[in-house]
């Protein structure tokens, strides 16, 4: 295993909650217009629909864009709190397939990275 290196967690956990609160809010918007809780988007498409010409199908694909977008949002909030979970036991920044140091300059760029590029590669390939 690799030898634990100094990390300032303390700014790698604020930026993690940050990005937590970030995500929820997008969330909780989008949940709220596919729902029809936004009123906007509620008042849009009311009007939408008192025309002639209103189109359902379109109504239906941009719900389910919204519901992709939605659950991709969910799968990064996932790997947020995963990323605070490994602060609070002591195993951030620790690659989960080699166990090796993940590199600094890659958490810096994706806070919630759970393995080094080089394996996240492998198992992509």
């Amino acid at each position: 295993m690799a030898r634990k290196r100094k990390l300032d967690t303390e700014k790698f956990k604020r930026i993690l909650e940050e990005e937590k609160a970030r995500l929820e809010k997008h969330i909780r918007r989008l949940d709220d217009r596919a729902s029809g809780r936004d009123p906007l988007n509620r008042d849009m498409a009311a009007r939408d629909f008192d025309e002639l010409g209103g189109d359902a199908a379109l109504d239906t694909a941009e719900r389910e864009q919204v519901a992709a977008i939605g659950e991709n949002l969910r799968d990064i909030l996932a790997a947020v709190n995963n990323a605070l979970e490994k602060i609070e036991k002591d195993t951030y920044g620790i690659c989960d397939r080699c166990h090796k140091n993940i590199p600094k300059a890659r958490l810096e760029f994706l806070p919630y990275a759970t393995m080094c590029a080089k394996c996240r590669e492998e198992l992509s390939a």
